[in-house]
């Protein structure tokens, strides 16, 4: 944080976390709401770290320990990082969490597999739970002799049913008397819906403190602020941005009004459409009233470079767009975006193990050894090289050369059998047990609930260029980025583009909106989601802001962008006709 006398973003934090405090030293459950560049996740380590000063020696001797939910494995190992892996906190995602918990009453787990509806016909087929042991570890349910495997989306709905049972909420009290839920607004529903239940409604188990902002809610399908009977905390601090883009934010959102680090810090906020271009326009289901993708291009190219002789400096730029399908046309990977079309999500934030693979040890190994960075590649590689003489020397060169030419040339099931084949690099456990259970399958179809799976089955078909082209975007070595792949980033200057491309947002009706208020229950999901959306997009930015819309906007549309970025700062674009 910046610190200094004249510094309203921090006289804000510093009310807050005062707040935070005292619920902390009062036993009091309690809900941070923190903005967008408020600084969410230093309030959460700091009363981390104050659990840690005051309560450590008690945990410590009880065998008891802290618990903080993330809801992703990177924002789990930045906060372990961040408290020194402190041996009183348990940091882990809600399915980790979960789990380590579940494991441990194997008879109530069968006794949850045997009541759920959607297991019931392969549980017949198998003969039944009997005492099999209850495992997690494929993603996907599975029943055989000795064992049953649970499916992702079991583990924190088995969680939520068990403590529905007073026995269960006492044994986790018992173990962790203080919780943490990171980015709570996004954390499983039945697991949500669990504690607010048994928990803060009769006021009764740990002391919870829920870290987020509903605002920023975009992987859920509930985007309005539950009515969690706790302590409400508004951090109005914005750390992040200058006043022309926090003034944006605070008109979209009065009700938590955000003071800046700066208020003499220089920026801009801009808004461009493009409703003077009377030309064709697309007319599909999921596109209205758009330019047609390569006008939509050229206007895009067209308004970079003007920013950039307006200042800009495009190294340090980043294009928000909303569909991976566009970007990944443009940037070489469209086979892979349409595998994982339903769960753009798993690559992005390389939550597929063998995207995470490939991007954090494959590619960067590969790139080091065409750049003779030799003793880099052996620390990716994860082991002694095993060369004694000069044959190993060869051996390892010809099969390093074979690699590089199929990464250029072949599938990617071609590079796999050539890693199973030669071991350099090995295979990540998760990624060797699919290609093992896909061998194991032969010809027979990967059942229905494996989704992983068979993404892995058609990933492999694909060229493994596609791969090398993705890894520069997910790593961020290109200028473009999805709005939803940028949660909790932050970028000097952000071009985001508004179009059409996919039903679940429709930008010229949310701007409508904004103006209107005229929210019904019929619109107010899809309200609720493209705001969330525009909001996350909109707050990325350090410096400069700019947003191109290439709809047509209704007159109630172009209202809204002149009441929130001002009418000197709204334009409308030449385009030939």
């Amino acid at each position: 944080m910046t610190v200094g006398t004249d510094n309203p973003a921090l006289v804000a934090a510093k009310k807050a976390q005062e707040e935070v405090d005292r619920c902390l030293s009062e036993s009091k459950s309690f809900r941070l709401e923190a903005g967008a560049g408020a600084g969410k996740t230093y309030s959460l380590i700091a009363a981390l770290k104050r659990m840690i000063a005051e309560r450590e020696p008690e945990l410590m001797q009880r065998g008891q320990k802290i618990a903080c939910i993330t809801f992703t494995e990177v924002a789990r190992d930045e906060i372990a990082r961040e408290i020194g892996r402190h041996p009183a906190i348990l940091v882990e995602t809600i399915h980790a969490f979960s789990w380590a918990f579940l494991r441990q009453f194997q008879k109530a787990l069968r006794e949850l597999v045997l009541e759920a509806e959607n297991h019931k016909e392969k549980v017949d087929e198998a003969g039944g739970v009997g005492a099999k042991t209850v495992e997690y570890e494929l993603g996907f349910f599975g029943i055989d002799d000795a064992r049953i495997t649970l499916a992702h989306d079991d583990v924190p709905l088995y969680m939520a049913k068990l403590l529905a049972r007073p026995k269960f909420q006492q044994l986790l009290t018992q173990q962790f008397p203080i919780i943490f839920i990171d980015e709570y607004q996004d954390t499983d529903r039945n697991f949500m819906e669990a504690i607010t239940a048994h928990f803060f409604e009769p006021k009764k188990g740990p002391l919870i403190g829920l870290f987020g902002d509903h605002w920023q809610t975009i992987y859920n399908s509930e985007y309005e602020l539950a009515a969690y009977p706790i302590e409400g905390i508004d951090k109005g601090s914005n750390f992040r941005s200058v006043p022309a883009i926090v003034d944006v934010l605070n008109r979209l959102r009065p009700e938590l009004t955000q003071a800046v680090a700066d208020p003499a810090a220089l920026g801009e906020a801009r808004f461009f459409h493009t409703n003077s271009f009377t030309g064709a326009r697309t007319n599909t289901a999921h596109s209205k009233a758009d330019l047609f993708p390569e006008l939509a291009r050229t206007v895009r190219h067209g308004l970079l470079q003007r920013l950039e002789g307006e200042g800009w400096d495009l190294t340090k730029t980043k294009v928000l767009m909303l569909t991976h399908n566009v970007l990944a046309e443009e940037q070489g990977y469209p086979s892979i975006a349409a595998i994982f079309r339903r769960r753009n999500d798993l690559f992005a934030r390389k939550e597929d193990p063998a995207i995470k693979f490939f991007a954090e040890i494959l590619e960067p190994l590969c790139e080091a050894y065409q750049s003779s960075r030799y003793g880099e590649v052996f620390r990716l590689f994860g082991a002694k090289p095993g060369i004694d003489a000069h044959a190993d020397k060869l051996a390892w060169r010809k099969d390093m050369d074979a690699l590089i030419a199929l990464r250029n040339d072949g599938t990617v099931g071609a590079v796999l059998d050539h890693l199973l084949a030669t071991q350099r690099p090995a295979l990540p456990d998760r990624v060797r047990k699919r290609e093992e259970d896909l061998q194991a399958l032969g010809e027979a179809a990967v059942p229905e609930e494996a989704s992983g799976l068979q993404r892995h089955k058609e990933m492999r078909d694909v060229a493994y260029s596609e791969i090398i082209a993705l890894v520069r975007f997910v790593e961020k070595q290109t200028p473009f980025a999805t709005q939803h792949s940028v949660k909790g980033a932050e970028f000097e200057n952000v071009l985001v583009v508004l179009g059409g491309g996919w039903n679940h947002y429709n930008w010229p009706q949310l701007l409508e909106l904004i103006a209107t208020k005229a929210i019904t229950q019929a619109n107010s999901k899809g309200y609720y989601r493209a705001r969330n959306l525009f909001y996350v997009s909109i707050s990325r930015p350090m410096k400069r802001l700019a947003v191109l819309a290439t709809q047509t906007l209704p007159t109630n549309a172009l209202s809204s962008a002149v009441s929130l970025f001002g009418e000197q700062n709204v334009e409308a674009l030449d385009i030939p006709q």
